[in-house]
């Protein structure tokens, strides 16, 4: 540190290197050169003071007073005066994501000794790694800034680190280097040992869960990866400072290998000699299991999952999910596809493809004319690319075929009143704490089976693409057990994905289908009296109207409605109502659903908070009360034969109570009070 000025008042880079040129490379040349007397009051000047609490803090060790004054690109001149106490620090995860991976391995170097901690075991010998690491003056590491630090922080809370630190990433393109470490290294020449020289980050992983399912040589073998991954930090770090030091014009012959001449050994022996690998006590399991997650669940509860391709011609995973019981296979065309779900009849419909565009986005290809002003990617997307997952966006040319194909399917069972949700297998998987496929199938699929999944997949050889509707399925039951988050917006739709600490709040909402007259209106205003928000379609479409300009009677509205049905599409108008109704944390009750799609997009914004509610009347029965409500028997006749309306008898049977309405209000409080809300039978009396 004696020949670094930058730390000092008003010295900054080109003064330094002026400094240098002058012969001046000490704080004693510095302090000679200057030659400043004291003032009036024997006070030094401000330079003279901040040179002598320099040497203080050099004297001291004080790496955190040159820390706190250098900024973080020159802190690699810390490390070359405290050599024998700056650690060189790499960690293994499981993935690259901060928000749903985790750290599998810390290692660190100092001189001839590295020490590691190995995650999860409980063993004793991994304190000595976190000994090495606090009793540093200074921490080296490869992309440290942006990755392992951030991961220490989260998944070693209250370590204390060096306040000095040296990021190679940054610091090796300031001598011309590019790329990753091991780039690096293969550029100067670096040799691994035998044995880790082809092992990657995602080979990484895969030895992590080989380990964790009772392989102790993977184990070892990681150790030994890392052991090179740290080892490898040294060569860069001299190479770097030597290449600085001839760029500031001095001597480097004290600087050469100074880190690199020093290699730290690695020995599978009992702490504090060596490393011990345990053998793990039990397999890894995700923290939750499928048993708890459906506790409180419908036992015939049906979730379909599919792995989508963007053809037919390649066949896409399929699982249908019933409890624990997993059937998958290989499914190809559209109709194949839609057959199949029509002979599974689920509860809802969990498919890993996109199955919306952004925002503006009128379609797929590139010749839509907002490709250039929305681009190609949806919030979720952007979403999971700042939590540190690696998604593709919706549009990209070879994302654009898969899309269009999960917007028509998606379509075409809504149209049937089908429930779909948009859903991500890796990103799942990794919050699941299960090894994603490129961990090897061998470890997802011991995954599904830890999880509690059963099925003929544990036996059988099975493609990724029907373990990954495994997991499409899986998350179509933690949205229903209200365990998720959806990413997203209203207008692009959600993508869900498992959350294992919040449960959405159990809330009520009542959709209510019904043809004219049969009183479906009058249930949803008695609900509304105890409490429930009361919501309407009409309200959406006399919007309209008045945009327009035209009334907003029956006839008007019944055209309107059928015109939207149309285009924008009834999930438009049902975002238009959800948003009316600012929906925060009350119970709802939803008057006229007159399509399948209604159905479907309900149960998709809240699963099993939901229910459908089809009140019916013979025709009779609404002919005579349909004038009593200021219209005629022609109007009734005129209104029931419009295409809106016919739509409407189809609901019946997607309802999960229908109310026969043949009698009075009386008798209409009494069965709403006893399926619904016995606070109107109170109201009754």
């Amino acid at each position: 540190m004696g020949r670094t000025f930058l730390h000092l008042p008003r010295i900054g880079l080109r003064t330094e290197q002026k400094l240098w040129r002058q012969g001046i490379m000490t704080w004693d040349d510095l302090e000679a050169a200057r030659n400043e007397p004291s003032d009036l009051f024997g006070r030094r000047s401000p330079l003279l003071e901040a040179i002598d609490a320099s040497r203080k803090a050099l004297e001291e060790g004080d790496t955190a007073f040159f820390a706190e004054r250098l900024p973080p690109r020159d802190h690699y001149r810390i490390a070359t005066c405290f050599p024998t106490q700056t650690v060189f620090l790499d960690i293994e995860t499981t993935g690259l994501s901060l928000y749903y991976d985790t750290i599998t391995l810390v290692g660190c170097a100092s001189g001839k000794r590295y020490a590691c901690h190995v995650m999860g075991t409980g063993d004793a010998g991994n304190n000595a790694a976190v000994d090495l690491i606090e009793g540093a003056k200074c921490l080296v590491t490869f992309n440290g800034t942006l990755f392992d630090l951030k991961f220490l922080a989260k998944y070693v809370p209250g370590l204390r680190l060096p306040a000095a630190h040296v990021d190679l990433r940054y610091l090796v393109r300031r001598v011309s280097l590019t790329g990753g470490q091991k780039e690096v290294e293969k550029t100067l020449g670096v040799e691994r040992a035998d044995g880790v020289e082809d092992i990657d980050g995602a080979q990484a992983v895969l030895l992590w869960y080989e380990y964790v399912s009772g392989n102790v040589e993977a184990g070892r073998r990681l150790v030994r990866y890392n052991h090179a991954d740290v080892e490898g930090m040294k060569p860069i770090l001299d190479h770097a400072i030597v290449r600085m030091a001839e760029a500031g014009a001095q001597s480097v012959t004290a600087l050469t290998g100074r880190f690199s001449s020093t290699r730290s050994e690695l020995c599978f022996e009992e702490p504090p000699h060596g490393v011990h690998v345990p053998r793990f006590a039990q397999p890894t399991r995700s923290a939750m299991t499928l048993e708890r997650l459906t506790a409180s669940l419908p036992s015939g509860l049906c979730v379909v999952g599919i792995d989508l391709t963007g053809s037919g011609e390649r066949p896409s995973g399929w699982c249908e999910l019933r409890g624990a019981l997993a059937r998958t296979r290989m499914i190809g065309h559209d109709d194949d596809i839609m057959a199949a779900i029509e002979q599974a009849g689920p509860d809802l419909v969990s498919i890993d493809s996109p199955l919306s565009l952004p925002t503006g986005r009128l379609r797929v290809e590139d010749d839509d004319p907002g490709r250039d002003e929305f681009g190609i990617m949806r919030t979720c997307e952007r979403m999971l690319k700042r939590r540190g997952v690696n998604v593709y966006p919706c549009l990209i040319p070879s994302m654009q075929r898969l899309t269009a194909r999960g917007i028509r399917l998606a379509s075409a069972m809504r149209e049937r009143g089908i429930p779909v949700i948009e859903s991500y297998p890796g990103a799942a998987q990794d919050i699941m704490n299960i090894p994603r496929k490129g961990a090897g199938l061998a470890h997802l699929k011991k995954g599904l089976e830890l999880f509690g999944v059963t099925g003929d997949y544990v036996q059988h050889k099975v493609t990724h693409d029907e373990l990954d509707a495994i997991t499409a399925a899986i998350v179509g039951l933690y949205f229903w057990a209200g365990r998720y988050e959806g990413l997203g917006t209203v207008e692009e739709d959600y993508l869900i994905v498992p959350d294992l600490e919040r449960v959405v709040r159990p809330r009520r909402i009542i959709g209510i289908s019904g043809p004219i007259a049969a009183g479906k209106t009058t249930a949803a205003r008695l609900l509304e009296t105890v409490g429930f928000r009361y919501g309407r379609y009409s309200e959406v479409l006399s919007e309209l109207a008045s945009e327009q300009g035209r009334p907003a009677n029956r006839d008007t509205l019944q055209q309107l409605g059928q015109a939207v049905h149309l285009d924008p599409g009834q999930r438009w108008l049902n975002s238009r109502l959800l948003c009316r109704l600012n929906e925060d944390n009350d119970d709802l009750v939803i008057d006229g659903l007159r399509w399948p799609e209604d159905r479907a997009f309900w149960v998709e914004r809240f699963g099993p908070m939901f229910r459908h509610v089809h009140v019916s009347a013979p025709s009779n029965v609404r002919r005579e009360r349909y004038p009593n409500d200021g219209g005629s028997v022609a109007e009734f006749d005129a209104a029931s034969a419009h295409e809106v309306e016919r739509g409407v008898r189809n609901l019946g049977a997607l309802a999960d109570l229908v109310l026969e309405n043949d009698q009075d209000l009386d008798a209409m409080r009494r069965l709403l009070g006893e399926r619904i809300d016995a606070r109107l039978l109170e109201e009754g009396r």
